[in-house]
């Protein structure tokens, strides 16, 4: 008996340890597979595809996967635009001149990468609203730094994730659609989204009108259309959730300018910015002061000051993406907290001081000009919270205004601590 138990707890043991040998080597190989993937993504991003032992189509595929295993996870969304330039005299490659200058023109999340010897992918996590934007920018600024590239010779095609669909295939096809649809009127071109659903359900409701129809006689007809009541009934519930939308909607926002009232800045960017240091991404604020408004409200009265601070929040909004916050701020300022990194908030302030000073703000029959003096200060470098951002890029606004520098500037100690910090009451100095 003795040896037939020595017997089975060998076999135990022996498969106990094929187990273990089975088990770790699934881990190793989980974990191989890992680092070979994040060895790619990251090597993909500095060399062509024929130097990795891959083609153009593979590459693609794994950032894609990427992109839509984050943007799914954070439910979030993100487009890819397909950038063709109509020369095919014109190199591209990862190392070329264009490539860099898309790199320069983009924020550090958004990825750049080939699609064929002729076409860029790249992929930013945005709102498919501000796909068009995002690369009308992009175009503009490589254009005029890449010799011998003209914008009228770039065509771009952009789909959207969830919008387009939830595969990289289906992605790709619709970017590849809208690429097709573009012409010198429309350069850039953001693919139709077809809503299949709603294209069901219009046709059951043309078929069960078409049902009724017949069944209704002219008797019914007189009789149903004596009675409207019985059709403007709403469902009290429906209407009482709209309700207390459209007040939430009035509590958060800026009934002038449509951004973040002084009220709620806080709150947001609060949380926004936690959520960014938990992921250890950059972030920057900008605190944007308008400049010239108390000269305008005297000589041109309040409502034209009212609506030059419309535009240039207008401005603000246009050329920002939609998940950076902007919200007022004083009279006539407003902060704005971006993902981005602090060599991108350069780019940022530069251009939007620009896009202001270049903009007309119509009020009445009257033209007005003003300018924005814009303060910068990021995650990690000046601060690990939304009260220390604050309080350095405000110190920067400050500086600027009692020297009359009406541009964008960084946060530097050695120059803006010499002004004395101005707490904001809604941004409490929250430590973390």
């Amino acid at each position: 008996m003795l040896p037939i138990i020595a017997q089975i707890n060998l076999v135990s043991s022996a498969i106990g340890v094929a187990v273990s040998i089975v088990a770790s080597f699934f881990v190793i190989t989980l974990i191989a597979s890992y680092y070979r993937f994040q060895h790619i993504v990251e090597q993909a991003e500095e060399s062509d595809p024929e130097d990795m032992g891959s083609t153009a189509g593979e590459i693609l595929r794994v950032q894609l996967a990427r992109y839509l295993a984050g943007c799914a996870r954070r439910n979030t969304s993100f487009c890819i635009s397909l950038i063709h330039v109509e020369n095919p005299g014109f190199h591209i490659s990862m190392d070329s001149e264009l490539v860099r200058e898309i790199k320069a023109a983009v924020r550090c999340d958004d990825v750049v990468c080939l699609f064929d010897d002729e076409t860029i992918a790249l992929l930013t996590e945005a709102e498919p609203e501000d796909g068009e934007n995002i690369l009308n920018r992009v175009v503009k600024s490589v254009s005029g730094r890449v010799e011998g590239l003209l914008g009228d010779v770039v065509r771009v095609g952009i789909s959207s994730y969830p919008g387009h669909g939830l595969s990289g295939k289906e992605l790709i096809a619709s970017a590849q659609d809208g690429l097709s649809q573009t012409s010198p009127e429309k350069p850039i071109l953001l693919a139709e989204i077809i809503d299949i659903n709603a294209e069901e359900e219009e046709h059951e409701d043309e078929t069960e009108i078409e049902d009724v129809d017949e069944q209704i006689d002219v008797d019914d007809f007189e009789s149903v259309t004596n009675e409207p009541e019985r059709f403007d009934r709403k469902d009290p519930l429906e209407e009482k959730s709209k309700g207390h939308k459209a007040k939430r909607k009035d509590a958060i926002l800026d009934p002038l300018t449509g951004v973040l009232k002084p009220s709620s800045v806080s709150a947001y960017m609060q949380r926004l910015m936690s959520d960014l240091r938990y992921k250890k991404k950059p972030a920057s604020l900008f605190c944007v002061g308008v400049n010239n408004m108390e000269h305008i409200e005297r000589f041109h009265g309040e409502d034209a000051a009212d609506e030059v601070l419309v535009g240039v929040s207008k401005v603000l909004q246009d050329h920002l993406r939609s998940d950076d916050l902007i919200g007022r701020h004083e009279k006539y300022a407003f902060l704005v907290l971006a993902k981005c990194s602090l060599k991108e908030a350069e780019n940022i302030g530069r251009r939007v001081s620009t896009l202001v000073q270049q903009s007309e703000f119509r009020s009445e029959n009257k033209k007005l000009k003003t300018t924005i003096t814009l303060g910068v200060a990021a995650h990690p470098e000046h601060g690990r919270n939304l009260h220390h951002l604050y309080t350095a890029g405000q110190k920067v606004l400050d500086y600027s205004r009692s020297n009359d520098i009406r541009a964008y500037a960084v946060y530097d100690p050695e120059i803006h601590d010499k002004v004395p910090a101005k707490p904001m009451r809604s941004i409490k100095s929250v430590q973390a």
